[in-house]
This record gives C-alpha cells, structure tokens and sequence, in this order.
C-alpha cells in the first residue's frame, strides 16, 4: 500500500512540473546499461596500421559503401595518402561490403582500394576468389547471379561455352548485377587445367 501511494504521489508530482513547463526525462528502464558502447556488428575496418592488424588477427572486414565513395577519413588515411593492399598468408579473410541495398560477402585473401593520393575517398574495392574445381567454380558464379544479380542467362551461357570448348580457356568479365545497390563486377580467369579458378570482383557505386 506504501508503495502504490509513493507512485501515485511521484505520478502527481511529474504532472504538476510538466503543467510549470519543466520537462522531466523518461526514465531508463536499464539503467546500469552502457550507452557508449556500439551496436554489436555495426564496426567498420580502418586501414591504418592497426586497423590492417585487426583484420589480419580476426580474419574479418567490414567497409560502408551505402553512401557510393568511402572517405580517407572514415578508413583512418590522409587525404593525400594511397590505400593499401590488405593480404593474408595465413587463412582467408571474412569481407563485408555494406551497400545501398543489402551487402557483398566473400571469403578471400587479397583485398584492394583503388584511389590517388590527390582523391580523398575510394571508390573501388577489388577482391579474389578461388574454386578448387570446375563445378566448385560453377556454383560461385551462380550465386553471384543469385547474390547479387548478374545476368543468369549470361552466367549459364559462358558455363555452356567453356564446357564444349576444347582448350577450356577463358577470361571473361560479366555485367555487373546491382542487386545490393552497387556493382558488384564479376572477372574470370579460367583455366580447365589449372588447379584452381579464379574470380577478380570489383565493387564500385552505380553512376
């Protein structure tokens, strides 16, 4: 009973200092919770000394490209300053590309920034994909359809190529999709008798 009557007593009490005009803060339903701490998921990779230490130690990137352009500044660069190369020897890397409409994931060991020390943003990022066999490298085309939107029937066509081609030989760059929002640009190197297949993939924004 005290306790209803201490809250009726609180409650009276904030509606006659709203009716003064003071204005009385909601109250923290959590209040020992920590309100500087960032989303769990939402950090962003740096490509500074430590930020490329980061990721070669924890294997993941994240990169924001939802406004087109990356600023220098967001990837803790100067303006007048290259972007490096990010390389693993070691295990492949985890890549997010955060776009206007969903996001770009892979699995690499190389990643690359295109931009000039008189440009203050990037604006392309390039990585590379390997499949072990011919249908592992299939597949990784047909998601990419599925992913990101690269022409299917482009996909099935050059897959339908390269399987009655003789030499089984091939460098071809496919349309980019733009599914995310971004073109995601898909550049094969392949080689039937070689051990692996290789994919360069630029992401860079839609004009």
């Amino acid at each position: 009973m005290r306790r209803a009557i201490a809250s009726i007593a609180v409650a009276v009490a904030i509606v006659s200092l709203t009716a003064c005009g003071i204005r009385i803060p909601p109250i923290d339903p959590n209040p020992d919770s920590d309100k500087g701490s960032p989303v769990t998921g939402t950090e962003l990779s740096t490509l500074d000394a430590d930020g490329i230490a980061r990721i070669l130690d924890a294997k993941k990137a994240r990169f924001d490209m939802s406004a087109g352009t990356i600023d220098k500044s967001v990837l803790g660069l100067p303006a007048d300053e290259y972007a490096p190369d990010v390389q693993s020897r070691d295990g492949l890397i985890s890549l997010e590309i955060v776009g206007p409409q969903g996001s770009v994931e892979a699995s690499t060991d190389r990643i690359r920034f295109f931009t000039t020390d008189a440009q203050p943003d990037v604006d392309r990022i390039t990585y590379f994909l390997v499949a072990n066999s011919t249908d592992a490298f299939f597949e990784l085309l047909r998601d990419a359809s599925d992913s990101y939107g690269l022409d299917r029937a482009a996909v099935e066509d050059w897959i339908d190529s390269v399987a009655a081609d003789a030499d089984g030989v091939s460098d071809f760059s496919f349309a980019p999709g733009v599914k995310v929002g971004l073109n995601v640009n898909y550049d094969v190197r392949y080689d039937e008798s070689a051990a692996v297949q290789v994919a360069i993939v630029d992401v860079y924004p839609v004009d």
